[in-house]
């Protein structure tokens, strides 16, 4: 190579390292003063993108719905629990995952656990939900 092949890179490299150091130095100083900007809750612009509220419970904000009512209810497969599908219970659709194996749709399960949103079925002795 000749030197001014390796000086022209080299000058390419350096030139390119402090456009992206002054970039990034730009993009700090932006933030640091559009973060600092008033002293009153809300009065900066990033304050907007933050939220500031809580959703509580006893305003009526829930994250999972109480499916506690369904433990140890029988149900019937709607789906393929594959491990997981949609089982009836009284007519009302309920999404389930299945304990070990795999449960074809029509076979009868019992709700054997609830945690949360996660709803735990065995399939019957009985098996198949013969109508």
């Amino acid at each position: 190579m000749s030197e001014i092949q390796i000086f022209g890179g080299a000058l390419m490299m350096s030139v390119t390292f402090y456009a992206l150091a002054g970039i990034a130095m730009l993009g700090i100083f932006v933030l640091v003063y559009l973060s600092s900007r008033g002293s009153k809750k809300n009065a900066g612009m990033l304050d907007e993108l933050v939220l500031d509220e809580r959703q509580q419970n006893r305003d009526g904000y829930t994250s999972v719905t109480d499916k506690s009512k369904f433990l140890g209810a029988v149900g019937v497969c709607v789906t393929d629990l594959r491990p997981a599908g949609t089982i009836t219970v009284d007519g009302e659709p309920l999404d389930v995952v299945a304990e070990g194996n795999f449960v074809k749709a029509g076979a009868s399960v019992i709700v054997v656990n609830v945690d949360g949103s996660r709803v735990l079925v065995r399939q019957t002795e009985g098996g198949l939900n013969h109508g």
